[in-house]
């Protein structure tokens, strides 16, 4: 199998791939219905409890960092398929200035998770608590279960994995792009070379060909971007609404002394209990 056909093969896969994650999320949707979560969310409103509200600079590095990358993946994708003509030259524009803001935005947020005041990386890490609810939570958002377990972080294991697993894929993403700029601007030689061409090139058989292997990852990440991005948007619609509406400063969360978990209230001292 020639290059050409190699390309032609991976985007009928990924394609494909793409329409089934869609109809998979579909049919989860409906299955909301018939097990009660569709009506106690979005027609009775309860929706998890909080004890605080995301930080400001968290979710503007979150706006941008999204609005960066769908730019990145519709001039991207463009790149791959040019969809109108006489683009082509600005969509790489667009794609590196969105590629340098998106690397900004990573290096700033991993400050802010490692050495700001805030210190937040904790909140990310994978604990041996979180292990022990992983069958748990796959049982929930497969409807077997109705119990969503919880430990006492902020995220449960499955969205500490995707967030781990995204900033991987994020680096791995920047690598790649970055080995694909051919421009001799390093002292003669051009990232490509410094990257993977004295290496990959070595291995291949030629820094050319070491540029298609980056440049066939590269666009294999970004369809994982999209498919990834398109489940953290059905899952923040389906799941915590008033999270995500606070995140786009729609509406203000309501902090009631929860911690992500299912609305849960405590019987006060001498008072009648009410049934919800």
């Amino acid at each position: 199998m020639n290059l050409t056909e190699f390309n032609v093969w991976l985007d009928a896969i990924f394609f494909a791939l793409y329409a089934i994650v869609l109809i998979a999320l579909v049919i989860h949707f409906l299955g909301s219905i018939p097990k009660g979560r569709f009506r106690k969310k979005f027609i009775l409103g309860k929706w998890p409890e909080h004890d605080h509200a995301p930080p400001t600079q968290p979710k503007l590095l979150h706006h941008t960092h999204m609005f960066m990358m769908i730019l990145l993946a519709i001039s991207g994708m463009y790149i791959r398929f040019p969809f109108f003509d006489g683009g082509r030259i600005a969509m790489r524009w667009v794609h590196y200035i969105a590629m340098i803001i998106v690397c900004v935005v990573l290096l700033w947020r991993l400050w802010y998770a490692f050495f700001s005041k805030a210190k937040d990386w904790r909140e990310f890490a994978i604990t041996r608590e979180d292990a022990k609810t992983a069958l748990g939570v796959v049982l929930y958002y497969s409807y077997i279960s109705n119990n969503k377990p919880h430990g006492s972080s902020k995220y449960n294991v499955m969205q500490k994995f995707s967030y781990e697993f995204f900033l991987l894929l994020m680096i791995l993403q920047a690598f790649t792009g970055f080995a694909l700029v051919a421009n001799p601007i390093l002292f003669g030689f051009s990232p490509r070379d410094v990257l993977i061409g004295w290496w990959l090139g070595a291995i291949v058989g030629s820094t050319d060909l070491a540029g298609w292997y980056a440049r066939t990852a590269h666009y294999m990440i970004n369809w994982l971007f999209i498919i990834m991005t398109t489940v953290h948007v059905y899952l923040s619609a389906t799941e915590d609404i008033p999270v995500t509406l606070d995140f786009f400063f729609l509406k203000e969360l309501e902090v009631t002394g929860g911690h992500g978990h299912e609305p849960h209230r405590a019987p006060v001292a001498d008072a009648p209990t009410q049934a919800e």
